[in-house]
């Protein structure tokens, strides 16, 4: 099936929404890295600028996101598309992409995409003729950034305050899966989690899951992660949520 195909791939090459910052691998600079779509646009801009010395062709597609037996899952759509979906980038020149709504989104829903940004390797020169074959190696990036697309009423979780309480409708408990100990968090909420530097802590023990990002459970679904195994999970849990500490109930 597509999205395990997919899924399988994306594993493979760099993940850039692991970083903070305009993302940048090779000679390909991409911004902004926490693209939205709000419900007041149709439209939403993303930049490819190519910082190396020879020209890129690129290809833009993007895929439905959702979370399945806390897997990401991934599926061909067409309610929100790249345009262009392919281009070729000189040296020191950018392109902008536009991310286009085609059809209205759920009124008050938060939707989430992923984009994926392919580096597509340019054939070698063929220098023994028309009959010998091109014989090169070229590696090819593949770049992921999460989009967020809102209805009429919803707003970017970014754009509604927080506090340091229990983050409305998000849970925690520990499950085993195939043998494995695995930290499985719900939300229940109406707007996606990014969750880094999660820790279970208590008084005078701090046991670190992850100093970095650990990823993003998408409203009204389950995620999990395989827990280190030098991990014991008692405590509070703590994650941070757009910026700011949270302690993440137990249920």
């Amino acid at each position: 099936m597509l999205e395990k195909r997919f899924g399988h791939i994306i594993g493979i090459f760099i993940l850039l929404s692991l970083l903070a910052g305009p993302s940048s691998a090779n000679s390909l600079l991409i911004w902004p890295i926490y693209p939205v779509i709000e419900s007041h646009q149709q439209a939403s801009a993303l930049w490819l600028e190519n910082r190396g010395s020879e020209t890129v062709n690129m290809q833009v597609r993007i895929f439905s996101w959702s979370q399945v037996g806390g897997e990401n899952q991934y599926q061909s759509q067409q309610s929100v598309v790249g345009s262009p979906p392919m281009t070729a980038i000189a040296p020191g020149e950018r392109q902008m992409v536009r991310l286009i709504r085609q059809e209205p989104s759920p009124i008050g829903e938060e939707q989430a995409y992923r984009i994926i940004v392919d580096e597509i390797p340019a054939l070698a020169p063929n220098s023994g003729g028309e009959s010998s074959p091109r014989a090169a190696v070229q590696l090819q990036m593949r770049y992921s950034l999460p989009l967020f697309v809102y209805g009429e009423g919803a707003l970017p979780p970014e754009r509604i305050a927080s506090s340091n309480i229990p983050y409305p409708g998000l849970t925690w408990r520990l499950v085993t899966h195939e043998g494995q100990s695995q930290l499985e968090i719900h939300n229940a909420g109406q707007h996606h989690v990014r969750l880094s530097q999660v820790t279970f802590e208590q008084p005078g023990q701090r046991n670190e899951v992850t100093n970095g990002l650990l990823g993003y459970v998408l409203p009204r679904q389950v995620r999990r992660w395989p827990l280190p195994q030098n991990i014991r999970p008692t405590g509070e849990l703590r994650a941070h949520i757009s910026g700011v500490s949270h302690r993440i109930s137990a249920e």
